[in-house]
């Protein structure tokens, strides 16, 4: 019964995909309580985080010998979600726009509320967002899926103030002028107390702005 050590990139989708199950059957397991209490989001894994996999199960099924037998594989849909606004907070409704997720395109135009998701696999590794805003110069955005630390994690606060449009420096974990700067914009936006510091508050606003 392993334990599997997180490495950056890693959720418990791609976890879960890797060994055989879904995630879900990781993320609540037991013996995975503790890591589920400490991160919350089983998107936003700490790298050197432990996952305990279970053993498979064996399921037997009676079969007749002469007969073709189809079985299907389930699986739980993992999805890609983003939400655009513009620097009004509004939706930046009807752009046209093209998803690239590991080689696979989708098109589409942005729906009335900002948001746009697409079903991927649970391993995959970067997605390419280009938008083709009508009279204006395309722009184009890159993630890389699965590698948000959790709120708690410098890191992880940083990534979520820039995905948010607060920050625009290194993610690097570090609490400098421009990250401070950043966080205390935030803040007074939320209506909290002013400090510059990533507390257990602000922890939990960006958790709630940002998602997963």
């Amino acid at each position: 019964m392993p334990v599997h050590t997180v490495t950056q990139g890693e959720c418990i989708s791609s976890i879960a995909d890797q060994a055989g199950f879904f995630w879900e059957t990781l993320w609540n397991n037991a013996k995975n309580a503790r890591l589920k209490e400490l991160r919350k989001n089983p998107n936003a894994l700490l790298p050197g985080d432990s996952v305990f996999i279970p053993e498979k199960r064996k399921k037997d099924e009676s079969c007749s010998p002469t007969t073709r037998h189809k079985f299907r594989l389930l699986g739980v849909p993992v999805r890609f979600n983003v939400r655009l606004l513009d620097a009004d907070g509004n939706p930046r409704a009807g752009i046209p726009y093209k998803l690239v997720i590991d080689g696979k395109t989708a098109q589409g135009s942005i729906a009335a509320d900002g948001n746009l998701s697409e079903i991927i696999k649970p391993n995959a590794k970067k997605a390419v967002l280009t938008l083709s805003p009508p009279g204006s110069d395309d722009e184009r955005y890159e993630f890389q899926l699965g590698h948000m630390n959790p709120a708690d994690d410098g890191a992880g606060c940083q990534g979520r103030l820039q995905n948010l449009g607060y920050y625009d420096g290194p993610i690097n974990g570090n609490l400098d002028d421009a990250t401070v700067e950043a966080i205390r914009r935030f803040q007074e936006d939320e209506g909290l107390e002013i400090t510059g510091q990533p507390d257990s508050a602000t922890q939990a606003a960006l958790g709630r702005r940002h998602g997963g």
